[in-house]
């Protein structure tokens, strides 16, 4: 209960990425008016113009951008990032403005049918936890460790199927379908193969997977970035949320779906690494599963035959 519900309460901006597009003297008023959020809860860069910010964003770069021209300033925000930070950079343009309002433009909104992003914790949340049992289950019932990766493998595409589906049924996702199954995929893979590995590997490997689903359960979910962004978050959440499982397949969601795949090179590899740690781990468990045999067998009982007459 603690894990999940410290980081969103004491959620603040830390070093939010922020675009700014105007002369020197705007640009001073702006850093004036965002120092009142806190020292540092931007991390502003300046662009030479709204093009070259709306692309910013587009690349996610950034989270948004105040721009200031001859009609006054105007707030570029990306919804799809992240509905709490587009809020934010609403209100801090709402300063800079004597009438206390400014245009926004969306420069890539979010769904229409999930404005907040709360399908994203809808969709890896219950996928977190049938992973874990999944692993653990099949590791139980399948002695052989080669065919466990198997029958994970063929379950991972079987529920990434029926989880993209429903999530791009719901409107959850407008993007690429192949894409998000990709990423579902992985994500399944990725932890029910690392939770079959380690139960594989004898009562050690069993305390180390309860520690590996305390992990997801306390650290990976609330700091996926699924509800309150990761630039919001204390550590360790913030830190170690994106290199889980739960906070790469966020990422890469986001990324995939709204921002035609960019920034998502360094999430994708995360998932990835999970996935080649689960193998290793039912390769190692093998290999001593093998030697254990071995040495079964060299140290039997020997037969002694008594001598003919």
């Amino acid at each position: 209960m603690f894990c999940l519900s410290y980081p969103p309460l004491h959620a603040q901006p830390r070093d939010v990425p922020l675009g700014v597009v105007g002369p020197e003297a705007a640009v001073r008023q702006i850093g004036t008016t965002l120092a009142a959020t806190g020292e540092d809860a931007f991390d502003v860069t300046r662009y030479s113009d709204a093009d070259a910010a709306r692309g910013a964003i587009e690349d996610r770069a950034v989270y948004g951008a105040i721009v200031v021209g001859s009609s006054g300033a105007t707030v570029l925000v990306a919804s799809a990032a992240n509905a709490s930070v587009a809020t934010m950079l609403r209100s801090e343009a709402a300063a800079l403005s004597p009438a206390g309002s400014v245009p926004v433009e969306d420069v890539v909104p979010a769904s229409e049918d999930d404005h907040n992003g709360s399908g994203f914790l809808a969709t890896v949340l219950p996928l977190t936890l049938l992973s874990l049992a999944l692993g653990v289950g099949v590791a139980l019932l399948e002695k052989r460790r080669l065919r466990t990766a198997g029958w994970i493998a063929m379950a991972a595409m079987t529920t990434g199927t029926f989880a993209s589906w429903i999530a791009h049924a719901m409107g959850t996702f407008t993007g690429s379908y192949w894409g998000t199954l990709c990423v579902v995929i992985m994500l399944v893979l990725g932890i029910a193969i690392t939770s079959a590995g380690l139960t594989h590997c004898g009562r050690a490997g069993r305390a180390f997977d309860l520690c590996f689903a305390l992990l997801l359960l306390c650290v990976g979910i609330p700091g996926a970035g699924a509800i309150v962004p990761s630039v919001f978050l204390v550590e360790p959440w913030r830190a170690l949320g994106p290199l889980l499982p739960p906070g790469a397949a966020v990422d890469a969601l986001r990324g995939i779906n709204f921002f035609d795949g960019a920034a998502t090179a360094g999430s994708l590899w995360v998932l990835i690494a999970w996935v080649a740690v689960g193998l290793t781990l039912i390769l190692l468990s093998q290999v001593g599963s093998r030697q254990e045999g071995l040495r079964s067998v060299s140290s039997g009982p020997s037969v002694l035959h008594a001598p003919e007459v």
